[in-house]
């Protein structure tokens, strides 16, 4: 009896599993054909289109295109990247596969039953789909589907180059890429006015090529300063716009019809002439308007000519805001070609020692009172010495240290730097009878300290100096 039981359950298990292998070959009767193939699979030719559609995380996106620009359906005033969708197009002029899955039935199992994203690129010969699915297990390439037919694995996923976001496909201002600066001029919040000069002589020393202009006044200019502006200008976040229809009544509700802040740059770029030889250049300026609204902590910017206006932080305004004479000029104290040298003095202490320099040999020579002085070491120091601020307002006490630098040119021109007390921290530097600003007591002490102490073993060799060690 109890034999008999055991065959009946083996007979019902037997059947359940034949039942259940006719099952499985029912559902999978189907076996889609998978080949590997290297070759293009889409190509659209971009002369020939005059819409794209995109249909992307729940959006849908219609560009079309005539008269040689791309406009976007839903507003046409909307400012669209020309150069952004010819860079978005180019990826599907060619797109090639490494798989094709033919006579496909379920396109579930590929993510393409409800795509990731669809473009249809349109011409006058109909329309061209392309659908993209998941992404394969075995080595995380991409499904698309081609005009609703065969599934294909793309090596590219070309999907991230996609956007279902409009304001990435806005057409934002952006300063131009100078190869060479040629004028800088601020007004407003922010004050400058420099030329780039490098025939100038405007002052004793031919290091500098740009200068800040007052009236006939030119004083030299740091480029790398000037090239840290620009570089902020240029790095302004204008991913946030609040208008893209710019006219007088617009420009006014933002303030930019008196702005706080006007920047001017002019410089060299590259030249869009097609006819022009490969390397040349032309003069370009942009004029840029700011207006900053404290109550809102940000500032809105207005490209002369543009159809957008954006909105910065504050910060990025206050950083160019704070342009000046003070914030271009140069850290050191004086910029000495040290081969153009004919003569030196020092006054320490009320007591002035002349130091006559010989540069016709291998170095400087330095000689006092025809005995050979060690002031190398004193010209390193003045060269190193800078400004840790820049200014005319500070009240100047007892001098400490003066130097005079007689030049080996026509007219023996001679620079005479100050220094007085002005704190326990700092000292006033005043150059040719002007104050600059303020330098570091510590480097002022180094600096009078090595010229004491070659001034007081003038005419001693290294010997007699390493003896008296």
């Amino acid at each position: 009896m109890k034999r008999k039981k055991t065959l009946i359950i083996l007979l019902i298990l037997l059947l359940v599993a034949i039942a259940a292998i006719f099952i499985e070959k029912a559902i999978n009767r189907h076996i889609d054909t998978i080949n590997t193939i290297d070759e293009e699979v889409f190509a659209i030719d971009a002369d020939d289109l005059s819409q794209v559609t995109i249909e992307y995380n729940n959006k849908t996106l219609t560009f079309s295109y005539s008269d040689d620009t791309w406009t976007y359906d839903d507003n046409t005033d909307f400012p669209i990247d020309q150069d952004y969708m010819s860079d978005l197009i180019a990826h599907f002029e060619s797109v090639h596969a490494s798989f094709i899955i033919e006579d496909v039935e379920d396109y579930g199992q590929y993510g393409l039953s409800s795509p990731e994203a669809t473009l249809t690129f349109t011409t006058s010969d109909g329309d061209k789909e392309i659908s993209f699915g998941s992404f394969s297990t075995m080595d995380e390439k991409r499904y698309i589907c081609v005009d609703g037919g065969n599934v294909y694995l793309i090596d590219e996923d070309i999907l991230e180059y996609v956007t279902s976001d409009i304001d990435e496909y806005l057409d934002r201002d952006e300063v131009y890429d100078y190869s060479q600066i040629t004028s800088l001029k601020v007004t407003g919040d922010g004050e400058a006015n420099v030329v780039y000069d490098p025939d100038g002589s405007y002052t004793y020393t031919d290091d500098y090529d740009y200068y800040y202009v007052e009236g006939s006044d030119y004083q030299p200019v740091s480029e790398d300063a000037i090239t840290s502006f620009i570089s902020s200008l240029s790095s302004m976040d204008l991913t946030q716009y609040v208008s893209y229809t710019v006219n007088d009544s617009i420009l006014a509700d933002y303030g930019l019809n008196n702005p706080t802040l006007t920047v001017e740059v002019t410089g060299e770029v590259p030249s869009d002439d097609e006819d022009a030889e490969d390397g040349a250049v032309e003069s370009k300026t942009q004029t840029i308007y700011f207006t900053l609204d404290e109550d809102e902590d940000l500032a809105y910017v207005y490209f002369d000519g543009s159809a957008i206006v954006y909105a910065i932080t504050s910060d990025e305004y206050n950083e160019l805001a704070e342009v000046s004479y003070a914030t271009l000029r140069p850290e050191e104290v004086v910029s000495i070609d040290w081969t153009n040298v004919s003569q030196m003095s020092v006054t320490i202490d009320g007591k002035k020692t002349v130091i006559d320099v010989d540069a016709s040999g291998d170095g400087n020579k330095y000689t006092i009172d025809g005995e050979e002085v060690d002031f190398v070491t004193v010209t390193s120091k003045i060269d190193s010495l800078t400004l840790t601020e820049v200014g005319e307002d500070y009240d100047a006490s007892d001098e400490e240290l003066t130097f005079a630098i007689t030049l080996n040119d026509e007219d023996a021109t001679s620079i005479r730097v100050t220094l007085y007390q002005y704190d326990g921290d700092s000292c006033v530097v005043d150059v040719d009878g002007k104050t600059v600003g303020l330098c570091s007591r510590s480097s002022m002490s180094t600096l009078r300290e090595e010229i004491t102490s070659a001034i007081l073993n003038k005419g001693k060799t290294d010997e007699d100096n390493s003896e008296g060690e």
